[in-house]
């Protein structure tokens, strides 16, 4: 392990567990309320595009020229529009999101399974493959029920990612932790 990497586990490792407990109690709580969670991710993904529409605005007369500047313009324009729709109306932006979320794990999953199938007998294709059907059965789950799985899908996948990425986090915080004593 590179040494600066190991310092700075060593050194920050509390930090970390931190933000890992953290993230493990806020994805319990998105699995629970998994509407508000979806509500939440909504704002978040407004905010997130309007700040994007303000740098796209930005950039759009970087362009060479005006029909350039123009289309960059046109697509500043509907990502601030889109994310002012959520912040605005997150309840409706959830079922918007919602139904993107399911054709992406419907097409991805069948991608997935596609890859597998080109890849037989190669190391991991087996494991592509089954991660391609779980794809496939959220999309397909999610799009089955739907308007109303706009109510937990987003908040329910939310959580579960929320908790995988806080028992890494706190998994790393706990070799920070053995580095510091050594």
């Amino acid at each position: 392990m590179d040494p600066a990497v190991r310092e700075g586990l060593a050194r920050d490792w509390k930090s970390l567990m931190a933000v890992g407990v953290l993230a493990i109690a806020i994805g319990c709580v998105a699995i629970v309320v998994p509407a508000l969670a979806a509500v939440g991710t909504a704002i978040f993904i407004g905010w997130i595009l309007l700040i994007a529409g303000a740098f796209l605005v930005a950039g759009a007369f970087a362009a060479n020229s005006i029909g350039t500047v123009l289309l960059r313009l046109l697509w500043a324009l509907l990502t601030v529009v889109v994310g002012l729709w959520l912040i605005v109306e997150p309840h409706n932006g959830t079922l918007t999101l919602t139904l993107v979320l399911g054709i992406y794990f419907l097409f991805m999953g069948l991608t997935r399974i596609a890859v597998a199938f080109a890849g037989r007998g190669q190391a991991g294709a087996g494991l592509v493959g089954l991660s391609g059907l779980a794809g496939l059965l959220i999309g397909i789950l999610v799009l089955a029920k739907f308007p109303s799985s706009a109510d937990w899908a987003i908040g329910l996948l939310v959580g579960i990612d929320l908790i995988i990425a806080g028992w890494t986090l706190t998994s790393v915080a706990l070799v920070g932790k053995d580095l510091s004593r050594a």
